[in-house]
């Protein structure tokens, strides 16, 4: 299929292009495809004659093929059956019903007619005469029975059994929403999740494989959405969902009783007896095998009672191993806390939905009137996609035309990249909050505007209590104590003592109390001057105050009805956590004294991240902005911002003082007994939450103190990761960097430079997780010439000698050891001081040889920031080519990488250009995924698709030149993807294309498997224009992620990326999948845990050996050996054949510091795509299991395999890694 390079037109036709196609979209109406045309003429008569007849069977074969690659190998739900024996079981108990009818039939025959004739249907033939009457009637005895037991139960099965069922089921398929009790009123269509649903129903319904799955995310993120969607999905494909609600298990957790228990409440109107309801339990759970728990709230469970609480970590991990022993399928949603770890359960993180898929949900409640060009830019600057209910109060206010008027040009003008998000976000809750006030969202509900203002207002001191002691279950007592006064406890414990913060419940009063009086109004005079009679009679009347007639209990059950709380006796529960922030925020006391920042400050130490997200939308609203000091003024002016800003950063630096003094035990005694360390999670992570708060509220300060708060954050780097899983932090991370990327950008807009880039730079050279590296690059390379500027003198020249280790220091004599005493007893003391002398002179070897990779990691990583951040810069900074631009520099690099330029210096060791060349490729690729619009530079983008091809020509490295081409690929889309295609000329043969792309230098032709499929894959990219189908950015990162759908083919591109970072594994196409795998296991098998000297002569080696794939790879996996804790060999190499010459395997161990582990649930996906029985498959015309490179392995092989990296991801014993089944 042809592919049209990349054009760029007039601002105005492309404006008109995407208006048009996003018309279509607010009226649900897709876009046709790009019509198939001839292309430019090329001969004469007889060849335009034949291009003319052969463009319609093309157009037709072509449009076929790109609905074929893309609608192959998507993940579908399967059906939920009976297991074999229990259908097996049915069938045999359904033909001994029959032959009891049939006997019955036949005798009540005979009664009726005396005189029937035909022996063979009548009981009283001659098999029954009276020579063996005895043995007949003994038969029939014990016969009989049986036949009755197998109708009752065939009955049972057929009429009771289906239509509970039926009945348990019905709820799920119609109103999931209210099903689940943990959704909210709010909670509406889910869309984008249906690849994370499909593939775990797909896991959850084969018991050989089957495991517990946990679904965590952040605040918002939409795990109760998955729930409910789940709910649906299941109960459609023939289970039996069963949701509970974690926070109603306070004395212990037992996933089966409380599902038991949930399902007695729901099917109890459909039973007669709660015998009947415990054996239709028993059939589901048992025989069926249709039971499927929903669990959500995995943080609240166990968290109210002091004498479990104790034990919860424990008791969570026992309830999940309990469960995963019995095979009951199990679904927990949950936040991320430290029970997760070491869990024996498949962990899945949520990630946000699309912009594509935010787009299409909001578009569809849209009427004529609406702009879709503002919706789009909405969408994308708000970021929607992060929160459910973001999309859905955005669709709530689109279906009224409210939507639209919240988008303003002031502020960073059509660069949605400007536009803060959170302020974005406050005007979103503001008005739809206005629009309840009005009447226009729940109208049915028979109070006036006044009523519900007050109950929105008491609803918000609800909330601002609930996030001072980070609670979502608040009691009303709280607020108003004559409300049930003999209460000592929070809602839902009988023993824990309340905490509430009495100084902070007074505060909120007061601020109620001055929102609710301006509620109030006074009857003026309607006739002045009338004597003095009328005079007061008009004073009696001025007296009469009204108003809205509300109490706190009355304003609860309002809030219920409104949709904004869950009534729970006398308390209220917040089902929506930001909603929850954001009526808090609306109240959050004034700080205008000493005491008021005591009190915030006490506050800080209680609250979680509902609280910072009311402190950022705070700041967002009129009453929380105001002029603040500059990071030199010795006396500020104490206005909100100023101070909410000083008091987190105070905060962070307590937690990461606190996490210091709890690293060792007796830091942790000393903390517990002072009360100074909370269970509510780790202090470094919740220190980078703090600063990313900060970050955010100093943003939109009159004078804002970014360069200090990055000054902060910067020295404090090493330390915030000091001690922890890089993984556990690897989020929290990422959230604070894109908040200080977001954050620059808005204060670098009338910059000519802003140093804060400089300090994100050094903060990602401290960096040691990929994953992070890579995000602090993205966010500097799109700061444009302000970042630049930043940063330009750090971009000359690579540095790449990283074997100058500057703290090495030479280790002086040790003096032998005294001679040993006389007699046995001095002999064994003796070489007890020798062996712990050999330990200690092992254990200080191992710290040098550990201070010395770091040191040339942290070196590598300044050459590695710097090539990832320069082609970006190019793109982004319009600058042109002269000394000191972003262009020259990057040449110099290019030259370096392919040895073109000469520079080497005498230190670096052989292999290091290979190393430049690979971050390079990946820069180029982070680059071309960037998609061009109206105000791209196309200079810029034409000068790095021919330094890119230059590059691929010349490079041999493999993984060098797979990045390569995926980057060029995405260079040769057409931003307008149902673009018109030609059928000859220029762009009409992607597959010549790419083979142009990968010719080296000289005509060689042979390539390296792994980049011979990349090429295959790459053509299909161009023939159907998505290339999150058939390409990657990160491949670590999208192995990390099972992915949301990125929208229909032929739908306009509603993001600024051609691969969105929420695009994962569950939306490729099957061979690219196996392919991400593939290419995964060779990088991690080269890079391991290897200091960079080390892995550059791995890479020189193996660009020498340009073609070759190890053995272990292609040929026999079980050598991989992946299922080891610890190394057993010292050098790879020990499990390869004697014909492999990379020498790789087996695979590390899981100690070492890996780029990436394979998820369990990644894991359990490429075991899926090589089961036997593949209908689908076959009908998507792929009929081998295994990848074109893969042939020589066995498809049984593939499947251990695969089995034992699941194992691996789940810490199984390696001793029990031996029984896994194939």
């Amino acid at each position: 299929m042809p592919i049209v390079p990349f054009h760029p037109t007039p601002a105005a036709g492309a404006i008109s292009g995407e208006r048009m196609e996003l018309v279509f979209m607010a009226h649900g109406v897709h876009p046709s495809p790009g019509k198939i045309v001839m292309g430019s003429p090329e001969g004469g008569v007889f060849r335009e004659g034949w291009a003319r007849v052969r463009r319609p069977v093309v157009a037709v074969f072509w449009r076929w093929r790109t609905r074929w690659l893309l609608h192959r190998g998507m993940i579908h739900a399967r059906r939920w059956w009976n297991p074999f024996g229990t259908t097996v079981g049915i069938v045999f108990l359904c033909v001994l019903t029959l032959a009891l009818v049939a006997w019955g039939a036949g005798g009540l025959l005979v009664v009726i007619h005396h005189d029937w004739r035909h022996q063979w249907f009548s009981p009283d033939a001659s098999m029954c005469s009276s020579k063996v009457a005895a043995s007949c009637g003994a038969i029939t005895g014990v016969v009989m029975p049986v036949l009755l037991l197998a109708a009752s139960t065939v009955l049972f099965v057929v009429w009771r059994l289906w239509r509970v069922r039926r009945f348990a089921t019905l709820p799920a398929r119609k109103e999931p929403g209210r099903f689940v009790q943990t959704a909210g009123s709010l909670m509406d269509e889910v869309v984008g999740r249906d690849q994370l649903c499909n593939a775990i129903i797909n896991n959850l319904r084969d018991r050989n494989v089957r495991r517990p799955h946990v679904i965590t995310g952040k605040v918002g993120s939409g795990k109760t959405a998955v729930l409910v969607h789940l709910a649906g999905k299941l109960a459609a494909q023939g289970a039996v969902p069963i949701p509970v609600r974690l926070r109603d298990a306070q004395e212990g957790l037992d996933f089966c009783k409380l599902a038991k228990k949930r399902f007695e409440a729901v099917v109890q109107p459909a039973v007669r007896s709660p015998a009947e309801s415990d054996r239709v339990w028993q059939w589901l759970r048992q025989h069926s095998d249709r039971i499927v728990v929903l669990a959500d709230g995995l943080e609240e469970a166990l968290n109210q009672d002091d004498k479990v609480s104790g034990q919860r970590d424990i008791l969570i991990r026992e309830a999940i191993a309990q469960a995963d022993d019995e095979e009951l399928p199990l679904v927990i949603a949950s936040r991320p806390h430290d029970p997760l770890r070491a869990m024996q359960a498949a962990i899945s993180q949520l990630e946000p939905l699309s912009d594509e898929a935010s787009l299409q949900y909001i578009a569809r409640s849209g009427s004529w009137r609406a702009d879709p060009m503002l919706l789009d830019r909405i969408v994308e600057a708000a970021k929607m996609s992060e929160s459910p209910l973001y999309l859905q109060i955005a669709k709530d206010l689109h279906s009224r035309d409210l939507l639209e008027p919240l988008w303003t040009e002031d502020e960073g003008g059509a660069d949605v990249a400007l536009h803060d998000s959170w302020a974005l976000r406050a005007d979103l809750l503001e008005r739809w909050l206005d629009a309840l006030v009005d009447g226009e969202i729940h109208p049915e509900l028979p109070i006036g505007r006044d009523t519900r203002q007050a109950v929105v207002e008491y609803i918000s001191a609800l909330a601002c209590i609930g996030l001072a002691d980070d609670h979502g279950d608040v009691g009303l007592w709280e607020l108003d104590p004559s409300v049930c006064r003999d209460r000592s406890t929070r809602p839902g414990s009988d023993s824990e003592p309340l905490c509430a913060d009495d100084g902070w419940n007074e505060r909120v009063a007061m601020t109620l109390d001055r929102h609710v009086h301006g509620l109030r109004w006074v009857h003026g005079a309607q006739k002045s001057g009338r004597g003095t009679e009328g005079g007061g009679a008009q004073q009696g009347w001025s007296i009469a105050v009204e108003g809205p007639r509300i109490d706190v209990r009355l304003a609860a059950t309002w809030g219920r009805r409104m949709g904004l709380v869950d009534e729970d006796g006398e308390a209220v529960h917040f089902q929506h956590s930001i909603m929850q922030a954001y009526l808090g925020s609306r109240l959050l006391p004034r700080i205008r004294e000493r005491e008021d920042e005591d009190q915030l400050t006490r506050v800080l130490r209680k609250g979680g991240r509902e609280l910072l997200i009311a402190l950022t939308l705070h700041s967002r609203s009129l009453k929380g902005r105001c002029e603040g000091g500059g990071c030199g003024d010795p006396e500020p002016e104490a206005c909100t911002d100023f101070v909410i800003c000083r008091l987190l950063r105070k905060r962070a630096l307590e937690l990461l003082k606190e996490a210091e003094r709890g690293k060792d035990m007796r830091g942790l005694w000393q903390a517990g007994r002072g009360a100074a360390l909370d269970d509510r999670g780790s202090p470094r992570q919740r220190a980078l939450e703090m600063f990313g708060a900060a970050v955010e509220i100093d943003s939109v300060a009159a004078a804002p103190e970014q360069d200090c708060i990055l000054e902060m954050i910067k020295k404090n780097w090493s330390c915030l990761g000091r001690g922890e899983d890089p993984v556990r932090l690897r989020e929290a991370k990422l959230t604070l960097v894109k908040q200080c990327g977001a954050a620059a950008r808005r204060v670098a807009a009338d910059r000519k430079c802003n140093p804060a880039y400089g300090q994100l730079f050094e903060i990602g050279c401290r960096e040691f997780d990929y994953q992070v590296r890579a995000g602090i690059a993205h966010e500097i390379g799109t700061g444009g010439e302000q970042a630049y500027m930043a940063v330009h003198d750090r971009l000359l020249k690579p540095e790449l000698n990283v074997c100058d280790f500057e703290g090495g220091r030479r280790r002086a004599c040790v003096p032998p050891l005294a001679k040993a005493e006389d007699g046995n007893q001095g002999e064994r003391v003796h070489r007890a001081r020798r062996r712990e002398r050999m330990r200690d002179r092992m254990r200080e070897e191992w710290k040098e040889a550990e201070q010395e990779a770091r040191w040339e990691k942290w070196r590598w990583n300044h050459d590695t920031m710097r090539a990832w951040v320069l082609p970006m810069l190019v793109d982004s900074t319009k600058m042109t080519r002269h000394l000191d631009s972003p262009r020259d520099d990057l040449e110099n690099w290019v030259d370096i990488a392919t040895g073109e330029s000469g520079f080497s210096p005498g230190a670096a060791v052989p292999g290091t250009d290979i190393g430049l060349g690979v971050t390079l490729a990946q820069g180029f690729k982070f680059a071309a995924n960037r998609r061009p619009g109206p105000q791209s530079d196309r200079q810029a983008r034409e000068w790095l698709v021919k330094h890119a091809e230059e590059m691929l020509k010349r490079s041999t490295f493999w993984y060098t030149r797979l990045t390569l081409l995926q980057a060029l690929t995405l260079w040769a889309l057409p931003d307008d993807v149902n673009e018109d295609r030609p059928i000859r000329g220029h762009g009409a043969d992607p597959r010549g294309q790419v083979d142009e792309w990968l010719t080296l230098r000289g005509g060689r032709r042979t390539e390296h498997p792994l980049v011979e499929a990349a090429g295959k894959l790459a053509v299909r990219a161009l023939q159907t224009r998505r290339p999150e189908r058939f390409l990657w950015i990160d491949e670590a990162a999208t192995a990390d992620r099972v992915g949301t759908e990125v929208g229909l083919p032929g739908d306009r591109r509603a993001h600024n990326l051609w691969i969105p970072p929420s695009t994962g594994w569950s939306t490729m196409d099957p061979l690219t999948q196996q392919l991400l795998a593939d290419v995964l296991l060779l990088v991690v098998l080269g890079e391991r845990g290897y200091r960079p000297r080390d892995l550059f002569r791995i890479l020189d080696f193996c660009s020498h050996e340009r073609t070759q794939v190890p053995s272990c790879v292609i040929k026999n996996r079980s050598r991989l050996d992946p299922v080891r804790g610890v190394e057993r060999t010292l050098q790879p190499g020990s499990n390869c054949t004697d014909e492999c010459r990379l020498r790789l395997c087996p695979y590390p161990a899981k100690v070492e510091n890996l780029r990436l582990e394979f998820s369990e649930v990644f894991c359990l996906q490429q075991r899926d795509l090589l089961r036997r029985w593949r209908p689908r498959t076959w009908l998507g015309l792929r009929f081998r299991r295994e990848a074109p490179w893969q042939h020589k392995v066995p498809v049984a092989g593939m499947r251990r395999f695969w089995d034992q990296m699941g194992q691996r991801a789940r810490d199984v014993n390696p001793d029990e890694a031996d029984r896994t089944r194939t």
